[in-house]
């Protein structure tokens, strides 16, 4: 399993609600992989928060795990149908092979609307990842307080040398080199905020790599269109959300990419065909007064000359 190195957390006053969790998956010996909205976000991906924490897990220890946690009582098994948006949309939690509600909320903080309150256990066979050959990499909790790419080999301006940025926003311990002096990092907790894991625990936590996880999205979109609805939906929003964050329709991104995917045909087409949103920025011109100007956020020089166009000349007088 291919992972990061040791990820360093900013204490907080919260001790981690999933820990009996990470306990459980410990004692069979079954490493924490998380999928679904929360993974993505690990991902750089800007999507909701979720409440639900999908797990992973190996089939032949699906209902030995989940007996566990039903046992804790913190936990009670509950029938499809039952998920808050069940009543309007389509739920991915709906598909999963086990569903879990939370009975106990531990977290008594200001946060407490945040914190995980149901557990959806997915097989391999359903979700269409092998735990044991999953290349994977190292998060530092289930909950996700920033959407930060943990993956970043991923980033769409990790090459670039002229100072200029663009995609997400790198976190406290990024190990990338050029990182402009004028961003401020994102940090990976923030106190008080729930958190899955304390400070204190050394169990890992991961996600799929990206190549390994669009996989199995592109599998839920185009065999799950009718069996398992709210999956399909929910997978093809998050291949939107990669795509637009990682800006993946680019040569120097597509690329790459196809060449690790094995769903490669379905990508390149997607990416053929995909459209990015207008993009502007806002800027007083002399004779003119506040206006927009559309532009591509990954050049330079379709930016207005105005600070969010970062040039060397620039970067010196601010660094």
């Amino acid at each position: 399993m291919a992972t990061t190195g040791s990820l360093n957390l900013e204490e907080s006053a919260s001790v981690g609600g999933m820990d009996h969790v990470l306990d459980i998956l410990a004692s069979h010996q079954h490493p924490c992989i998380i999928i679904g909205c929360n993974a993505h976000r690990w991902m750089g991906s800007a999507g909701t928060h979720s409440r639900t924490c999908d797990i992973l897990v190996r089939d032949y220890q699906l209902e030995s795990i989940a007996v566990e946690l039903i046992e804790t009582s913190r936990w009670e098994r509950v029938s499809p149908g039952l998920s808050p948006y069940s009543h309007t949309q389509p739920d991915s939690a709906d598909d999963a092979d086990v569903i879990l509600r939370r009975t106990t909320i531990d977290d008594d903080s200001k946060y407490t609307d945040f914190e995980l309150n149901m557990l959806c256990l997915w097989s391999e066979a359903t979700y269409r990842i092998q735990v044991d050959d999953c290349p994977t990499i190292e998060v530092p909790d289930i909950h996700v307080v920033n959407n930060v790419l943990m993956e970043e080999d991923w980033h769409p301006a990790a090459q670039r040398t002229d100072g200029f940025w663009y995609g997400p926003c790198p976190h406290q311990d990024s190990k990338m080199k050029n990182i402009p002096k004028w961003l401020t990092p994102r940090p990976l907790s923030v106190k008080g905020y729930p958190r899955g894991k304390s400070p204190s625990k050394d169990t890992p936590i991961f996600v799929p790599t990206l190549p390994t996880y669009l996989d199995a999205l592109i599998y839920h979109v185009t065999q799950y269109k009718e069996s398992r609805r709210g999956l399909s939906s929910e997978s093809s929003w998050q291949i939107r959300n990669l795509t637009r964050y990682l800006y993946l329709e680019l040569p120097h991104q597509q690329l790459p990419l196809l060449i690790e995917l094995e769903e490669d045909q379905f990508m390149q087409e997607y990416l053929r065909t995909y459209v990015r949103k207008p993009y502007f920025v806002y800027h007083d011109v002399p004779g003119l007064g506040f206006i927009g100007t559309r532009v591509r956020e990954w050049d330079p020089a379709s930016f207005p000359d105005y600070p969010r166009r970062i040039t060397p000349d620039i970067q010196e007088k601010i660094s």
